[in-house]
């Protein structure tokens, strides 16, 4: 009997030093994780004061500055229409899912459509950094490729001016 007792309470030990460590072990990787997630440096570039943040983070001269605002105004117009395009057929993918009837060949000509736009959005993005890229001197352009790297590195959720978009899947 005593040594039945004995036996339980070394189980009830170990077991208590193994939940003890484990959930040290779960609190120091979510720490940790999280100081490396806020020591990642990511340029957010607000949309609704792109020509500020521009104009500050690159320095731009007030001679720089109606060329930006001017490439600015083109991007602006051309990728809120690509993106305004592209939620139309997000809808009508959706549409076209839930009716009685789906046609796989419909889905294919909307992916497809969905395919051309978003490759659209990138070449009006390519274009907009050609362009400022254009108006930069060297230290300037050097600048506006960490800001365009931070963009790419933040799975390129760039906020149009006017426009909400929602922060994608949680993680």
């Amino acid at each position: 009997m005593f040594r039945n007792v004995k036996i339980l309470s070394w189980l009830v030990v170990i077991l208590l030093v193994t939940n003890v460590a484990t959930v040290a072990t779960v609190f120091y990787h979510s720490n940790d994780e999280e100081r490396s997630s806020r020591e990642r440096v990511e340029t957010k570039v607000p949309g609704d004061r792109r020509t500020r943040f521009f104009k500050e983070e690159l320095n731009l001269s007030e001679a720089q500055l109606e060329p930006f605002r001017e490439a600015n105004r083109r991007f602006n117009r051309r990728a809120r229409g690509i993106a305004d395009d592209m939620s139309q057929l997000r809808v009508e993918m959706l549409d076209e899912l839930f009716s009685d009837s789906v046609s796989r060949e419909d889905l294919q000509a909307i992916a497809q459509r969905v395919g051309v736009e978003h490759r659209d959005l990138k070449l009006a993005t390519c274009d907009f950094y050609l362009e400022l890229k254009s108006i930069c001197n060297d230290e300037q352009k050097a600048r506006l490729a960490d800001i365009f790297q931070s963009l790419l590195n933040s799975d390129e959720r760039v906020q149009l001016p006017g426009k909400k978009h929602r922060q994608g899947r949680p993680e």
